[in-house]
């Protein structure tokens, strides 16, 4: 009989057995930003037992742990000594400019959640509805932990559209805010922008803390609310910022908001949509894919959405010039003109 590719003697089961200790790698890295291991590295700490005691941690335990991330490509090893990754220098050691250690622990909110797919699944229901039910209390451990995502994608928009150079004095609205990121970044090229950041009251309160900050509090104003009842206003502003909204969303949500933000747009002015887009097909974009399934865990309606869908309903809304804008992170920034 004709081997095929499902009883062929080269298949083993070497993929199940390593999907099933993916959680390991991020345990590993959550235990490295907590005790600070990089940083203690960049201070001059080599060795386990020194980095064990700048750490307060067990010798034996911290060089099984190290090993793990050397493993992991975050920390070299020669002779007994550790060192950085330039990527683990780059992004994990405290105090530094593109730190990202405050986004790893991250993977915590997560953990419960993911736990009950398999009932989330059969049920149809989300582990909990973080759009409503947890509302501010689940954001306000969030939102703080995804400044290092945001930002860089921000800085990079910015400078893409001109910010402070072929476009000045910009008035922005930026839609759940959070830690106000996206509006930081417009406002640090230009001192002529200005920021209306809204968001429910106890998380502007972290807004106002990342503003004060980077010392912008003259160029931000505030709007407090839910955003889908939130009066946006009309004919207001230059851009309008949806930084990871529509994931949580859902579909029609995100549409009927794409309509509120043409509104509240001045004539020629932009939309900028950030968030995790997958293939057409969905069928090979890995990570919008996963971040799909993450939305079913924790929201009522909420997907990852393609371009081509995001397309139609920009255009639906009004919306022309639909272009896209590559930036840090996993998927282009989508930018429209009313």
């Amino acid at each position: 009989m004709e081997k095929t590719d499902i009883d062929s003697e080269d298949l083993n089961p070497g993929k199940i057995f390593e999907i099933c200790f993916a959680f390991t790698p991020s345990r590993v890295l959550v235990a490295g930003v907590d005790l600070e291991v990089f940083t203690h590295i960049a201070s001059g700490h080599r060795t386990a037992a020194d980095i064990a005691d700048a750490a307060c941690a067990s010798p034996r335990s911290m060089e099984v742990l190290l090993n793990s991330l050397v493993a992991l490509n975050f920390l070299t090893k020669s002779n007994g000594t550790y060192g950085l990754t330039p990527l683990a220098e780059k992004f994990l050691v405290k105090g530094t400019p593109a730190y990202y250690g405050d986004f790893v622990p991250h993977v915590d909110l997560l953990w419960e959640p993911w736990r009950n797919l398999t009932e989330v699944v059969r049920s149809g229901k989300p582990f909990s509805a973080i759009e409503r039910e947890e509302g501010e209390k689940f954001f306000e451990k969030l939102v703080p932990q995804l400044f290092p995502m945001s930002y860089p994608a921000a800085k990079a928009a910015a400078e893409t559209l001109g910010a402070g150079d072929t476009w000045k004095n910009i008035n922005i609205l930026d839609v759940a805010a959070g830690s106000g990121a996206w509006g930081i970044a417009f406002t640090e090229r230009d001192p002529g922008t200005r920021v209306t950041a809204q968001d429910w009251p106890g998380i502007l309160k972290i807004t106002k803390r990342f503003v004060d900050r980077f010392n912008l509090n003259d160029r931000f104003s505030y709007l407090p609310g839910d955003l889908r009842e939130v009066d946006l206003g009309q004919d207001i502003y230059d851009l309008i910022i949806l930084g990871h909204i529509c994931h949580s969303e859902g579909a029609e949500k995100s549409r009927i908001l794409l309509s509120r933000a043409y509104d509240a747009l001045k004539h020629g002015g932009r939309v900028l949509i950030a968030d995790m887009i997958p293939d057409d097909e969905r069928c090979s974009a890995v990570f919008p894919l996963l971040f799909a399934v993450n939305m079913l865990v924790h929201t009522t309606e909420g997907n990852t959405f393609t371009m081509t869908e995001y397309r139609e309903w920009l255009q639906d809304a009004g919306f022309h010039d639909i272009t896209t804008i590559d930036a840090p992170g996993p998927s282009p920034l989508i930018v429209a003109e009313k």
